[in-house]
């Protein structure tokens, strides 16, 4: 049986659609984790689904600590892990399950993400290998808007990767995530570190220790996308992206890995903050601090205040 996890804030239109998909009989329990909402989405999804359990954070907090705080009100072997604007379609909890119980070493499985309009794949989301120093950097200096199909930063793909074939992968898609739960828990679940950006990435390479992780593309989800991304002021983007990058750097990165990648963004976060410096006190600030957690981690000091 399966516990299933939705983290959603300010998002009450998305995650009612949401929670109208999850009509599979493996589901034992449904928590939504309301991540400080100030649009009455408890009292909705309350009045909506009452069968959903809701676990209402005053104030919001990362999206790792409240995927962890839903994970904790629930006891079955399996929990999936969904952004609240992932749409479950027929069948495909159930695939997810199946695939992942079939494969004795397996310990997560994610499924395809798909355009809502027309159910084409969503190549962004396809799975990648982890990254290197070469993907920050390249990602950083603006190379994949130049030459989206690179070999460093890892994507979009040319074309979509075999759609029947159950595969083991790095790094899959984050935003529908089947966990067993004994795993999740030895490994000390998400990482409250991270904020909004890597985190799904950190989980994936400490789930990868102790099993697969494999990509079901048989269980098919609609992924609107972007949706929290979107409500993120440009300073909050950036704090998170550049954040939780350096801190995956930091974590799984070699010793030369982590110069490189801490000088350049040292050196990237301080030009722009000059740049917008009379137009953006505040994202120039932003810009200063990332700045300052680079240069410790390009000397080898990333764990100092």
């Amino acid at each position: 049986m399966i516990d299933v996890v939705v983290v959603t804030a300010d998002s009450k239109e998305m995650v009612l659609a949401c929670l109208a998909e999850l009509e599979s009989p493996r589901i034992a329990s449904i928590t939504v984790v309301d991540n400080g909402s100030r649009d009455g989405t408890d009292e909705a999804v309350g009045n909506a689904f009452p069968s959903a359990d809701v676990a209402r954070l005053t104030e919001p907090l990362g999206l790792s600590a409240a995927f962890n705080r839903g994970a904790e009100q629930g006891s079955a072997p399996l929990v999936l892990f969904l952004n609240d604007d992932v749409l479950a379609t027929e069948g495909s909890i159930e695939e997810l399950e199946r695939a992942l119980e079939s494969n004795v070493r397996a310990v997560a499985a994610a499924g395809r993400l798909v355009n809502p309009h027309d159910g084409s794949t969503q190549l962004e989301y396809q799975p990648k290998p982890f990254p290197t120093a070469a993907t920050f950097v390249a990602s950083l200096t603006g190379l994949p808007r130049v030459w989206p199909r690179n070999p460093w930063t890892g994507g979009p793909l040319r074309h979509p990767l075999d759609e029947h074939t159950t595969v083991v992968v790095d790094q899959p898609p984050g935003a529908c995530l089947l966990v067993r739960r004994q795993v999740f828990e030895t490994i000390g679940g998400w990482d409250e570190g991270y904020s909004f950006w890597y985190e799904d990435v950190d989980l994936a390479r400490r789930l990868c220790a102790h099993g697969d992780v494999i990509y079901v593309p048989t269980a098919v989800f609609k992924h609107v996308g972007g949706h929290s991304a979107r409500r993120l002021s440009r300073g909050e983007a950036i704090e998170r992206s550049y954040g939780g990058s350096l801190r995956y750097a930091g974590r799984y990165l070699g010793g030369w890995q982590k110069r490189v990648v801490g000088g350049t963004f040292a050196l990237t976060s301080s030009i722009r903050a000059l740049m917008v410096r009379r137009r953006d006190p505040e994202l120039a600030k932003t810009y200063r601090q990332i700045g300052r957690r680079a240069a410790a981690l390009a000397f080898g000091r990333e764990g100092e205040p």
